[in-house]
């Protein structure tokens, strides 16, 4: 499709109010540049930049390489529990802003114990200002961690023990993300089978930049019920039919593959087919800050570029509720939540 479509007023009106959750979101990249600098200020860390605008220009980059090494850099400026609590409490009161229901939030928790930062105080830090938003305004988040595959599986069974001690304080999954050419599945697949044995919910960054051996790796390897973005399965009509066989998810996040340099144009962003191929797919942010872009703007570039309708997009929301990793209780929870907020919003797009 060379063409966006013009948005009916009633189908924004509709994607506004619509109930939504989010599963595919990295802490530092909600880091708004006065936050960045606040932080940097009280931390005493020296950034490449001293001002509002010249934070945001750092978060202009060509590729996924640059995208990395700009993170890392930014991810330095936090030292303490409170700069996490921060970062949390901001981006509770955010994600209630656009009606989001339940998220899960990645912490790229190699970058603080490669510098001697207790994960511990990350975790707790994270979770009070989580905690303080959704008493404030109702929308409850949960923690992963994401582990840079880049440093090694070696460090990742230390990184594993500290993730598996802090599950009591709200965090339920296990990630890696990171250097996906050089690094492929098959090197964590011990350390994935400890993470599941002790109870974590496991998903990988997978087929962002490499072709579809690095999903096949993320499922049959890791054994991935979800995949971070996986658009490169489309590639492959035998990995998409044991996708859709296994009911495996794939975490997208349109914007961020266009900016990273995953896909050249959103045009050619494969979101649509691979909705039509049957798989459940679900839409993310990834860094909103980084990519200019809020979840309220995913949705409407579903309905802008693709041509989703309210149903579709209603679906998109209710397979994100149906892949959380919560406790079955609380998943059928938020899934009849979520379907009943659909069901009432319906009368708007019809």
């Amino acid at each position: 499709m060379s063409t966006h479509l013009t948005l009916a007023p009633s189908l924004e009106s509709f994607i506004t109010a619509m109930p939504k959750v989010e599963l595919h979101l990295h802490l530092e990249g909600t880091m708004q540049p006065a936050t960045l600098l606040r932080i940097a200020e009280r931390n005493h860390v020296e950034l490449p930049a001293y001002n509002v605008e010249g934070v945001t220009q750092l978060f202009n980059y060509h590729h996924f390489h640059e995208f990395l090494s700009v993170f890392m850099v930014l991810a330095r400026a936090l030292k303490r529990g409170e700069d996490f609590e921060l970062l949390a409490y901001e981006l509770g009161h955010h994600l209630a802003d656009q009606n989001v229901r339940y998220a899960e939030v990645m912490v790229s928790a190699f970058q603080y114990y490669s510098r001697g930062i207790d994960l511990s105080e990350v975790v707790q830090g994270a979770m009070a200002g989580f905690t303080r938003a959704e008493r404030e305004r109702g929308t409850p988040v949960r923690l992963a961690f994401d582990y840079g595959r880049q440093f090694g599986a070696e460090t990742a069974w230390k990184v594993l023990e500290l993730a598996i001690q802090n599950m009591r304080y709200g965090l339920v999954a296990w990630s890696i993300g990171g250097d996906e050419v050089n690094y492929p599945p098959q090197l964590f697949a011990e350390v994935f089978a400890a993470a599941r044995q002790a109870g974590l919910r496991v998903m990988a960054h997978a087929g962002e930049v490499v072709g579809p051996a690095s999903v096949w790796g993320a499922v049959d390897v890791l054994g991935c019920q979800r995949i971070g973005h996986g658009i490169r399965s489309i590639d492959d009509p035998a990995l998409l039919a044991h996708l859709h066989a296994h009911n495996v998810v794939l975490d997208i996040s349109p914007s961020s593959n266009v900016c990273t340099g995953a896909v050249p144009t959103i045009e050619a962003h494969p979101l649509r087919r691979l909705y039509d191929a049957g798989i459940s797919i679900t839409l993310n942010t990834d860094d909103p800050t980084f990519f200019k872009t809020t979840l309220n703007d995913e949705y409407r570039l579903a309905a802008q570029v693709f041509g989703f309708d309210a149903g579709e997009l209603a679906q998109l929301a209710l397979n994100a509720a149906r892949a959380a990793f919560l406790p079955e209780a609380e998943r059928v929870a938020l899934l009849e939540r979520v379907e009943t907020e659909l069901a009432a919003l319906r009368d708007m797009v019809e």
